[in-house]
């Protein structure tokens, strides 16, 4: 496109317009501001965010960029019948060549105006809108698959002229960047949020911590748990904290030790106890290091919190154990004890065996799942794939009391 002057007047929406644009990139739903703020530098009505496949001559009005389009001035059902039908009898989009990736084109390049008139797409789409010209800047066209902010106005207003295609010219580099920010970050918060849901299918409480300490992410079972036990708060909105006093000192210097494991800084393995209530309330309660590099949930987290009721157990978790670890029956039993909060010692007089006898089950159970301290056993247990695969099987097997 031939350089044009753009008039002060349009030259001093460029500022407010750029950032605009960054700010879409980050939240979404500016998108349609910004098509507000083009519409009304560029005289048009209507505008739209769109992606359209050449090849399989479909567009995509909602998604096209990954979980967002926005659209002004347009009713919702010519949208619609746009993607349905019209989409089909667009003659701007007869030839691909004209799309060409990080160029503006208007439609009395893509189409004769004076043609315009005799087709299926003005005289049943445009014109029932009182519009007849547009013009798009062509953000991306990759695979016959291009993305686009089209702005389209009537008639009266005039075909677009060189210093508004210029505005729009000047103002692509941004898009592009906008539109490839919004691509990454809705990837990386797409994992984020499929892998915190993991979270919410586990049959025990967890939370994730910072490396300053601060919760960054609970679901809602240890929400439950801290709430019903009133053992673990939340205070001042960021930082874990136990009810009684030597229980929080505890709480601290494991969260101290385990936050520094987890940014590489010394190599604790993690640490249990069990809080109590003066009502008789129990709250198991493991500090583990989840070193940030290869933070399975998305988010930056330097340790867990593993919360359980010694009460409770689930029982579809043996036979899940079994399968996966080949542990025998007494084996599976004591890992799920481990899992639920029970010492070696609870679980042997519960039993009714001798604390040898456990020590040797966890002994061999221990080594079939490949970690030698209790803490790293009890840890691979409630973030490896049997907690996962559990969670496929919630909707069936009920968290009972023992």
């Amino acid at each position: 496109m031939a350089a044009a002057h753009i008039p002060m007047a349009l030259q001093e929406l460029v500022p407010d317009l750029i950032a605009s644009i960054y700010e879409a990139a980050l939240e979404p739903a500016r998108w349609q501001s910004v098509l507000q703020k083009l519409g009304t530098a560029l005289r048009s009505p209507a505008s739209v965010i769109w992606a359209n496949d050449f090849a399989q001559k479909t567009v995509d009005m909602e998604g096209g960029f990954g979980s967002f389009g926005a659209s002004c001035g347009f009713d919702a059902a010519e949208l619609t019948s746009f993607a349905q039908h019209y989409c089909q009898c667009n003659v701007w989009l007869q030839d691909p060549s004209l799309h060409s990736p990080g160029t503006v084109v208007n439609s009395s390049q893509l189409f004769p105006d004076q043609r315009l008139t005799s087709t299926e797409w003005f005289g049943d789409w445009l014109q029932p809108q009182g519009l007849f010209y547009s013009c798009a800047a062509v953000v991306e066209n990759q695979h016959e698959r291009s993305f686009n902010v089209t702005m389209v106005r009537p008639r009266a207003a005039g075909a677009y002229e060189p210093q508004e295609l210029q505005l729009m010219q000047q103002l692509m580099p941004h898009l592009q960047t906008a539109f490839a920010i919004h691509r990454r970050l809705y990837k990386s918060q797409a994992l984020v949020h499929a892998s915190l849901a993991v979270l919410e299918d586990l049959p025990l409480g967890v939370l994730l911590v910072d490396e300053h300490a601060r919760l960054l992410h609970g679901n809602s079972r240890a929400t439950g748990l801290m709430e019903r036990s009133q053992l673990l708060m939340r205070a001042g909105g960021e930082r874990l904290r136990a009810s009684n006093a030597a229980d929080d000192r505890w709480l601290q210097k494991a969260m101290h030790e385990c936050l520094a494991t987890g940014l590489g800084k010394a190599a604790h393995v993690g640490r249990a106890s069990r809080f109590r209530g003066l009502a008789g309330q129990q709250l198991q309660v493991m500090v583990s290091p989840l070193p940030r590099q290869v933070s399975p949930y998305g988010v930056h987290c330097a340790a867990m919190v593993l919360l359980s009721d010694p009460a409770l157990t689930i029982p579809s978790l043996q036979a899940l154990l079994q399968g996966l670890y080949r542990l025998t029956l007494a084996e599976a039993q004591l890992a799920q004890a481990l899992v639920n909060g029970w010492t070696l010692q609870e679980f042997a007089e519960r039993q009714g065996l001798s604390i040898h006898t456990v020590r040797s089950q966890y002994k061999a159970a221990a080594s079939k799942v490949g970690v030698g301290r209790q803490a790293d056993f009890v840890r691979v247990l409630l973030t490896g794939p049997a907690l996962m695969r559990w969670g496929h099987q919630a909707d069936s097997t009920a968290i009972s009391h023992a």
